[in-house]
């Protein structure tokens, strides 16, 4: 980590005070950044002075400017001595509300006679002296609102203080945090919240905050009242609260004084009132100066207060739970157990673990023993969810206890430990074991999920239509997940569109479900981001992607959303060329990997591809040996992406023939839904006529595939590539374009020939570094400087007379050398020019 923190962003905020000719008064909350981001606009400014203004030399007439001022003040006008001393063109006046009145007379004087350039922070909701607030009610000098960073901002900020790529999540969290505040956001980094894996720093948590930032913040609550800090307490631990609720346990009057001074907000949600902290990490400074005894009494009286509203809303099981949990023991396992169920579906695992514990203390038996079954499996903890579930083996159990346990156990055999046999025998067995249809239904339906990952299409789809025939399906849950499952099918069988309609009708299904049922949702998702990529529909599978990555809820706990739909994100942008992009967008996703489990080979498969395409072969090669090792091989989802990254490794090596075998034999083994891209590989690596019958689907992109095989001339393939290049995949059309280049020279088209070459090069320069087998002989066109100089200027929009006056030349010479600039890029206007050199 960098010992100094960096400085990112801002750069409209940069540009403004650079460009304020007479200055510029900066606004913003403590610890926002004003004095950084003054310093860096002045940073390469000559003849800056500094003056900072702080309470103890406001008690001093001109205390503030005492290091800039001679020592003997004269005997007239005190006012105009001090302006002719202070000489500095640039003066920064750093904290202006702390300035005494005669420095704040001083600066107002500066600013009008006009010699100095003033600059000055000011801290907002503070009291400003009135010469200073004159600065801007006179229009002396232009006021700037400075926010707290953005989101994206203090990412920039992370990555370059760490010197590494930040976890999305963790960024999120700092983000929320700090709320934007660039001394939170150091402070919160430096208590040691994060930490890096594989080149990505990852949040480890719990939430804490250094003693300076403590400090810091306590001296910004200030002094309390006793009953202003009851009612903090009660917000410390149970924010947000209703201001109904609140009244109860504390006075109202010191809720409206907290709000006057800022310290908590009210605001409506829907028809609620609400009251939060201003700032979330008030919390911990107020939960730090708290007795045990004390909390404890609060939690209580907090559970007991909600308990007692009848548990309206959906999260308040969640937080009575926890109070009472952490106000002492809890003999309530329904309550734990219905917290837990709750807590898992929005994907706070670390919580639902230890609630999932505390009821099988409290006597929860058998449902205990299977919520903590479920929620290590989703913790990725599958030896741990095996043993749980073995535990609860024998347990007296009904029909839907027995599913339940059946499809959970099943889930964690099949996806954790890779069992693949074990896992549908489970599942038969289950459905002999009960009577109830329902309950027969669900593990039939869950087998065929797991028939279709493995790669039996076929037995998959009769497995569920014989599901739906065993009688009526009256059970929500399992018409949901029965769609989701049709939609998995068809997408897998390279029937896209139907499986869209599928997933649109299980969609509104699962809207209307009073739960949030994130796994199926995920399901679902994974088959419409299949879908989508199959019909070339870029920007859709990057939709869904992006929904299926949220699903790892709010506290970053759920890691196969990130690594299944992170992946997913990866191949979008790679398919778009932004082969950089997908790298750390699977790195990234790699991060969050299981020690060992099925994603291994979707995921990893997916980095090394990457890399490959960047020539990056031993990080490669690292990321293959990583999947083989950790890796389940339980069906073609997982297999197919590794083995086809394993051969573009090998055609990276200049191994090609090789990898036209490896992928030959690989799409024999494939989904319907993988084998045109597998086939279409080995057109872009020069071999189309072993596949050129074989590339069939439905869709504009399998059909772009099929063409981009046949294609007999340097026309044909000139169009792929324009078609490639409207659909998005701007690698695909740089090859298309080389190949082209390739068969226009074989006919002695030589500017045919030179125009498509000119096209790859301009094509593969917008795809982060790729170079493929297809792409390796590219040339860059060779201008002369004064052609290089004359093309740049007719590419931004110059006329032939505008570029013989700025260089001193005729328009003859300008009209010659642009042909002669044509000539040699094979463009023929100004726009194709633009696009070639200024991309």
């Amino acid at each position: 980590m960098a010992r100094s923190w960096p400085f990112a962003g801002r750069a409209a905020q940069l540009s403004e005070i650079r460009s304020a000719a007479r200055g510029l008064v900066v606004v913003g909350p403590p610890g926002v950044g004003k004095s950084r981001l003054v310093a860096q606009a002045v940073s390469e400014a000559e003849g800056v002075a500094w003056v900072r203004a702080t309470a103890a030399a406001a008690e001093l007439p001109l205390g503030a400017f005492a290091a800039l001022l001679p020592s003997t003040p004269p005997s007239g006008n005190p006012l105009g001595w001090a302006a002719d001393a202070v000489r500095a063109p640039v003066l920064v006046v750093d904290d202006a509300h702390l300035l005494d009145g005669a420095s704040a007379a001083l600066v107002h004087h500066l600013v009008t006679r006009g010699r100095t350039r003033v600059i000055a922070t000011l801290r907002t909701e503070t009291p400003v002296p009135d010469a200073v607030r004159a600065l801007w009610k006179e229009d002396l000098l232009p006021r700037m609102e400075l926010a707290p960073l953005t989101a994206q901002e203090s990412a920039a900020i992370l990555e370059r203080a760490l010197g590494g790529s930040v976890e999305q999540s963790a960024v999120t969290r700092l983000w929320q945090a700090s709320r934007g505040n660039v001394l939170y956001l150091r402070e919160l980094v430096l208590s040691g919240v994060l930490t890096e894996s594989g080149g990505m720093w990852r949040w480890r948590g719990p939430l804490a905050i250094t003693p300076s930032l403590r400090d810091t913040i306590a001296g910004r609550i200030g002094g309390l009242t006793p009953d202003e800090r009851e009612v903090l307490e009660y917000l410390a631990y149970g924010e947000p609260l209703g201001a109904d609720l609140l009244s109860e346990l504390a006075a109202s009057a010191a809720v409206e004084r907290l709000e006057e001074r800022q310290l908590v907000t009210v605001d409506f949600e829907g028809r609620r009132l609400q009251v939060r902290l201003a700032h979330p990490l008030y919390g911990e400074v107020i939960r730090h100066g708290c007795g045990t005894l004390r909390a404890r009494k609060l939690l209580r009286r907090l559970a007991d207060t909600v308990t007692a509203t009848g548990l309206r809303r959906r999260e308040d099981v969640v937080r009575v739970a926890v109070w009472r949990l952490d106000s002492g023991p809890v003999a309530e396992p329904g309550l734990l157990l219905a917290a837990c169920d709750r807590a898992r579906m929005v994907r706070d695992l670390e919580l639902a673990e230890r609630l999932a514990r505390a009821a099988a203390d409290a006597g929860g038996g058998l449902p205990a023993a299977m919520a903590l079954g479920t929620v290590l499996f989703y913790a990725d903890r599958y030896r741990e969810s095996e043993e749980a579930f073995a535990a609860a083996w024998g347990l007296e159990m009904d029909d839907y206890s027995r599913t339940t346990y059946g499809v959970y156990r099943a889930f964690n055999l099949f996806w954790g430990l890779g069992e693949v046999e074990r896992a549908l025998e489970l599942l038969e067995e289950t459905e002999h074991s009960v009577s109830a249809l329902d309950a027969r239904q669900g593990a039939r339906g869950t087998r065929a999920s797991i028939e279709a990952f493995v790669g039996d299409l076929d037995k998959a789809a009769a497995t569920l239509r014989s599901t739906m025939t065993m009688g009526p399906c009256v059970e929500p849950r399992n018409v949901r997940a029965f769609g989701t499952t049709e939609a998995t099918i068809l997408a897998a069988k390279g029937r896209a569109t139907e499986s869209l309609e599928v997933v649109a009708r299980t969609g509104a299904a699962l809207d209307r479900a009073a739960h949030a049922l994130p796994s199926l949702r995920a399901a679902l998702l994974d088959a419409a981001t299949q879908a989508a990529l199959y019909l070339g529909d870029l920007d859709t599978a990057e939709h869904h992607a992006d929904q299926g990555r949220r699903l790892d809820g709010e506290f970053g706990a759920w890691a196969r959303a990130v690594v299944e739909f992170g992946t997913y994100q990866a191949r979008a942008l790679r398919l778009r060329g932004r082969v950089a992009d997908a790298l750390s967008a699977g790195r990234e996703a790699a991060a969050r990997l299981p020690s060992r489990g099925a994603w291994a080979g979707f995921c990893l498969g997916e980095l090394a591809q990457a890399h490959a395409l960047l020539g990056q072969l031993d990080a490669a090669e690292e990321a293959l040996a990583r999947a083989e090792a950790t890796g389940l091989p339980i069906g073609p989802p997982v297999v197919v992406p590794l083995r086809q990254a394993m051969a573009w490794t090998l055609a990276a090596r200049g191994d090609v023939a090789g990898a036209v075998a490896a992928l030959l034999a690989l799409a024999d083994q494939a989904l319907p839904v993988q084998t045109p891209f597998l086939l279409h590989d080995v057109v872009r690596l020069g071999r189309p006529s072993l596949v050129a019958s074989r590339i069939t689907g439905e869709g504009p992109l399998v059909a772009l595939f099929a063409r981009h095989a046949v294609a007999g001339t340097g026309a044909e393939l000139d169009a792929v590539s324009l078609e490639f290049e409207r659909l998005g995949l701007i690698l695909h059309a740089a090859e298309a374009a080389a190949q082209a280049a390739r068969r226009h020279r074989d006919r002695g088209l030589t500017r045919a020939a030179q125009a498509a070459r000119t096209r790859a090069w301009a094509l593969s320069r917008r795809c982060q570094g790729a170079r493929t087998p297809a792409l390796l002989d590219l040339d860059v066109p060779e201008l002369t400087p004064r052609q290089r100089e004359i093309a740049v200027l007719a590419a931004q929009g110059l006329t032939n007379r505008e570029i013989a006056e700025r260089l001193v030349v005729s328009i003859r010479t300008v009209a010659n050398t642009l042909y002669a600039v044509y000539e040699k890029t094979g463009v023929s206007d100004r726009s194709a020019l633009a696009d070639l050199l200024l991309g």
